[in-house]
């Protein structure tokens, strides 16, 4: 896997693994969980499986009851397997995190401003409403990010309980309803929501005052 990463990410990948060492072979951990509790203390590779989450996630699983329980060989093999299962899940996320380390860096040294990963979807659990909000001298647009891909989105907008104008649209921005339709100096507050292709609503954002003066 460390074969296919560019020099810069297995670096950062070692200087991550630099602080607990390399993980010992699956044979071993099978060895620490079919020993007795007192023993274990005495295990070469006692030290490391105390601060190795992942160590300890592989031993876990291994104590797990099986139906192959009965037949030693097929818990060895189900022990390996699973530890090298844990091992790849550990170091995906491990290398996403260098390139992004890396790109940073390249950038700042650069001189540039860090750019997002091109994805369309932001970070979060909600709809987050940008603009209108607050006091507002001109309303040009109305314009919110999703952390979820949504087929259409439907913006409303209330005067106390009253609906006074809605819409839907397929982006992330909508134009301002025609004119005479929001008056100055009154309080509005307006919400965009997020609809699946069968037309069910997936995530509401909360009410955004706004008030045009």
């Amino acid at each position: 896997m460390t074969d296919d990463l560019i020099p810069a990410q297995r670096e950062s990948l070692e200087t991550l693994r630099s602080s607990r060492g390399p993980c010992p072979p699956a044979a071993a951990l099978v060895e620490y969980e079919a020993s007795r509790e007192a023993e274990r203390a005495r295990h070469p590779h006692y030290a490391h499986i105390q601060v190795c989450s992942r160590c300890q996630l592989a031993l876990l699983h291994m104590a797990e009851p099986s139906a192959a329980a009965a037949d030693p060989s097929h818990v060895v093999v189900d022990a390996v397997n699973q530890y090298r299962r844990i091992r790849l899940a550990v170091l995906l996320p491990l290398a996403a995190v260098a390139v992004l380390a890396v790109a940073i860096t390249l950038n700042d040294r650069q001189g540039g401003t860090p750019v997002a990963p091109g994805i369309d979807t932001v970070r979060g659990t909600e709809l987050q409403i940008t603009a209108p909000a607050g006091a507002v001298e001109i309303v040009r647009e109305f314009s919110w990010q999703s952390p979820i891909r949504a087929e259409r989105y439907r913006v409303i907008v209330k005067r106390g309980t009253t609906v006074v104008w809605q819409t839907e649209t397929t982006g992330l921005t909508v134009a301002p309803p025609p004119s005479g339709v929001l008056e100055r100096d009154v309080p509005y507050e307006w919400q965009v929501a997020a609809i699946d292709r069968e037309g069910n609503v997936r995530m509401t954002s909360p009410p955004q005052p706004f008030v045009f003066y």
